[in-house]
């Protein structure tokens, strides 16, 4: 099934009715936390009172949208354009690399500036990654690069190289399976080297050699650092931060998984 059909991402895109003052629940929620992305925060409570109204008009006017009190088709899709553009990313000229078009696609992400809203963990962006998921415990920087590498190898026609999951642990183990597991120590002596990982790999932060706490995609790189696009950070490099950004990592204290 394509990303767009997902019962999960349906549930962030569509038209939750015309909720007014005096509604609650899932779909006042998800009101108030695209207001607070759009920097028109209130407490995302999941209660529709004089705070979220006025919040609504105040959006609605900065977009040229008419607002009278009741949630519109016109104001909700201007609240979710960022997410629903994401989805909607276009199709790609046949043959163009695999990790190129990773690498793209996560530029695509990175630009719409993901973070969570609501608490840890949380917020229409995580549980688009985390499959409708969220929650303190959802550390979601695995989440994002399973989503991406599926999104463009749905675009491209083609299997994605690895499943994907929720667990750093679990993309490692399925990246040996596949032999596209590459040691930091080998990039870090130059044999194989950074250049094994071609335009886009994704990269694994090593705490044991059985055990690995953040990843992300990693490119331009040589022995010595790499850039990186990677979830669930922060302007720290954080393993549980709280949005998507671009990095700049040590080689040697990671582990890398080959794309192409």
């Amino acid at each position: 099934m394509a990303l767009q059909d997902q019962a999960y991402i349906r549930r962030e895109l569509d038209f939750p009715g015309a909720v007014t003052q005096g509604a609650g629940g899932a779909a006042v929620k998800r009101i108030q936390e695209w207001l607070g992305y759009h920097g028109n925060g209130t407490p995302i409570d999941s209660k529709f009172g004089p705070a979220t109204d006025r919040a609504i008009q105040a959006f609605a006017t900065r977009k040229q949208i008419a607002y009278a009190g009741s949630m519109t088709p016109a104001v909700w899709a201007a609240l979710t354009e960022p997410m629903a553009r994401i989805i909607a990313l276009p199709g790609v000229a046949p043959g163009k690399p695999y990790p190129q078009l990773v690498r793209w696609f996560a530029e695509q992400h990175l630009a719409a500036h993901p973070v969570e809203l609501g608490g840890a963990n949380r917020g229409p962006w995580v549980r688009m990654y985390m499959k409708g998921s969220e929650g303190e415990s959802m550390l979601w920087c695995a989440g994002f690069v399973s989503f991406v590498l599926q999104q463009a190898a749905e675009k491209a026609g083609r299997s994605a190289p690895i499943a994907g999951s929720f667990g750093c642990d679990e993309l490692a183990r399925q990246a040996k399976d596949a032999g596209r597991f590459v040691s930091g120590k080998a990039v870090a002596s130059g044999d194989p080297g950074f250049a094994a990982l071609g335009a886009c790999g994704i990269f694994l932060v090593r705490k044991t050699a059985s055990d690995w706490i953040h990843t992300g995609f990693a490119f331009e790189g040589d022995a010595e650092s790499f850039l990186s696009i990677e979830g669930n950070t922060d302007h720290k490099g954080s393993a549980n931060g709280f949005e998507v950004a671009r990095r700049t990592r040590r080689s040697g204290a990671n582990d890398f998984i080959r794309l192409g």
